[in-house]
């Protein structure tokens, strides 16, 4: 669908920061992630103004394994095939002391993209119905009054009606405005990416017919690593709670080694980079009174998995919506509704997440327990491969989990739940 926009409106005056400012746009978004381009393009289809402000220059690189859910293909108005590099259909697991794992399914469990290509694509899908975008645009400052936002880039002032942080884990608009000023180690996980250039047909052995993902079990606690498969590399990541960190460099060595060893390869690893990651689990502090944060800005991250695809492509939305709601209100406009929406739409996703990773992840022993359960029984396999891969919400699969549990592992399950 091809949307025309009208003619700007004159810009109109910026009262609390003199007569010389003036708001041109009806929202900025700062951050052109998943988040921010997915926000933006949902605006502009509801006829705002709209800019994204980039710090880098598209593609640029992401500390991401590059891992998505179905849940994220569905919640997309538009064909996500250009991107992507590898449909999985299973995951196999590594327990602590070895285990392995296996589990697939017919039809597709869910999918592996290169970063920089997705979120490049994702940006142009959001100009594709008149979003503006400036790439290069460091933003330095972001200051709120009553009226209207304005936000300091290196080289230019822009003004809002309302504005989204968008601006990932460091949110440099959750800062300034005061919305979310930092995360407690206990709220923050760290992980270290890298890619690892390799054949098709390598990869293809490595990962067989159903091209899947692989997730290692114990190299840290409250954490895991993982490899997933591109069409002419893998991603290999390791993640960890920065409360129960120790050494995650010698993790990192020791699970590249193992991996190495036993799929009888040698890594050659590329642009190895580190990231902080939101693992709070709860929903708070994540607007003002003009001002949004989205996605990993607002610690929208599930933390048994990592995942946060889903709900920054969910808050976007949510954001854009309320936004259209609240501009024609002008300076009576407040977006404070946008948190209770957010609660309402999957705060109970990830409580229930925090929950599983309190159980699952906590200590070797349990993680060893829940695979010596899942290794023996099938249903509990495809329960735990429709977790690793985000098939349902976590509501959906703690119950079937914790019911099988209980039925069939009563010993284990006792073990496990507190």
């Amino acid at each position: 669908m091809c949307y025309k926009r009208e003619k700007k409106k004159p810009p109109l005056p910026y009262k609390d920061f003199g007569e010389i400012a003036l708001v041109t746009y009806d929202l900025i978004v700062v951050g052109g992630g998943p988040a921010g381009t997915t926000c933006a393009r949902r605006a502009a289809q509801l006829g705002l103004e709209v800019l994204v402000l980039e710090k880098a220059h598209h593609p640029r690189r992401k500390a991401c394994g590059g891992g998505i859910t179905v849940r994220v293909r569905d919640a997309l108005d538009f064909d996500l095939s250009p991107v992507i590099e590898r449909e999985a259909y299973g995951v196999r697991i590594y327990s602590p002391s070895g285990m392995v794992i296996e589990q697939s399914r017919s039809e597709s469990s869910g999918f592996t993209v290169r970063r920089e290509s997705f979120d490049s694509f994702l940006l142009k899908k959001a100009q594709e119905v008149g979003v503006e975008v400036v790439e290069g645009a460091k933003v330095l400052d972001v200051m709120e009054s009553s009226a209207s936002v304005i936000a300091v880039t290196e080289n230019e002032t822009y003004t809002s009606r309302l504005l989204v942080g968008a601006d990932g884990t460091n949110s440099l608009v959750g800062r300034k405005t005061g919305i979310n000023t930092g995360w407690r180690d206990d709220e923050v996980g760290l992980c270290i990416e890298a890619s690892v250039p390799m054949e098709f047909s390598e990869i293809s052995r490595i990962v067989n017919e159903k091209s899947i993902i692989e997730i290692y079990f114990g190299p840290v606690l409250y954490g895991y690593a993982w490899a997933f498969p591109k069409k002419t590399e893998f991603s290999l990541g390791i993640g960890v709670r920065v409360s129960k960190m120790q050494n995650l460099k010698d993790e990192w060595k020791r699970f590249i080694a193992g991996f190495e060893e036993r799929h009888s390869i040698k890594c050659d690893l590329h642009d190895t980079t580190a990231a902080r990651l939101p693992l709070r689990g709860k929903i708070r502090n994540t607007c003002s009174k003009r001002v949004m944060l989205v996605g990993d800005a607002a610690g929208y991250v599930a933390p048994v998995t990592g995942e946060g695809i889903i709900y920054a492509i969910k808050s976007g939305k949510i954001a854009a919506e309320v936004a259209n709601e609240e501009i024609p209100k002008g300076e009576n406009a407040n977006v404070s509704s946008y948190e209770q929406r957010c609660k309402n739409a999957f705060n109970q996703d990830l409580a229930i997440a925090q929950s599983l990773a309190k159980i699952l992840l906590k200590s070797n022993k349990n993680m060893e327990l829940a695979c010596q359960a899942a290794y023996t029984d099938q249903t509990l396999r495809e329960y735990v491969m429709e977790l690793v891969m985000g098939i349902r919400p976590y509501k959906e699969l703690r119950n079937r989990i914790l019911k099988r549990l209980l039925l069939k592992h009563p010993l284990k399950a006792l073990k496990l739940i507190p």
